[in-house]
């Protein structure tokens, strides 16, 4: 078995990018988690550094794009089927962000997919959870995912612990990946590493593909 701090070569054939939830209301200035206060600054972080990184993977490689959607008239809103609900998901009412069909939940612009990619919507934090996800990953021969995109501790990390669970290798692209805050970053790349895969920086995900 490979240490996970080891550099293995990745095979472009069996690997795809995860890009996960790159939507006007996490990333836009105008969007709805900036209007309440949130500072949307953090997660544009990721923008270039996934355009980056597109640029630089070999062209085979498969990239899937998921967006997070709610239902226009709340029937699917956490606050209506929990009745427990964490700290960060209480809000005062009215309507929530990534309604479907508003611009709130399409992919940011600067982030838009290319005709050959994927876009996978998801009810959940998990990309996986009743999605077709899985389906495709498997009749592509897929067997690593790069995760990028947001928001680290919630959906990224919800769906990279479930692509680990389904035995995919899991690699995160750590530039490529942003928190609302410092301490949730740190605490993913620690649950990574320690038991789901590796971080590691762009340059490296491309030089494990040089070396297939």
């Amino acid at each position: 078995m490979i240490p996970l701090t080891a550099q293995f070569p990745l095979d472009p054939d069996a690997s795809a990018l995860l890009v996960i939830d790159t939507q006007n209301d996490f990333l836009d200035q105008r969007g709805y988690f900036s209007q309440r206060g949130m500072n949307v600054g953090r997660l544009q972080q990721v923008i270039e550094p996934i355009n980056a990184l597109r640029k630089a993977l070999p062209s085979k490689i498969r990239t899937i794009f998921t967006t997070q959607v709610f239902e226009p008239d709340g029937s699917d809103d956490t606050l209506q089927v929990h009745h427990l609900l964490p700290t960060r998901l209480l809000r005062s009412g009215g309507v929530g962000p990534v309604i479907r069909g508003s611009w709130g939940a399409e992919i940011l612009p600067e982030l838009r997919p290319r005709p050959d990619d994927l876009v996978i919507s998801k009810r959940r934090f998990d990309a996986f959870y009743q999605t077709d996800l899985e389906l495709l990953l498997r009749c592509w021969g897929v067997k690593t995912i790069i995760f990028a995109g947001v928001v680290a501790d919630v959906c990224v990390e919800t769906s990279l612990r479930s692509a680990y669970v389904r035995d995919f290798d899991v690699v995160v692209a750590r530039e490529c990946v942003a928190a609302w805050a410092d301490e949730d970053m740190l605490s993913t790349v620690a649950a990574v590493q320690g038991h789901f895969g590796v971080c590691w920086t762009n340059a490296q995900i491309v030089n494990a593909f040089t070396r297939y």
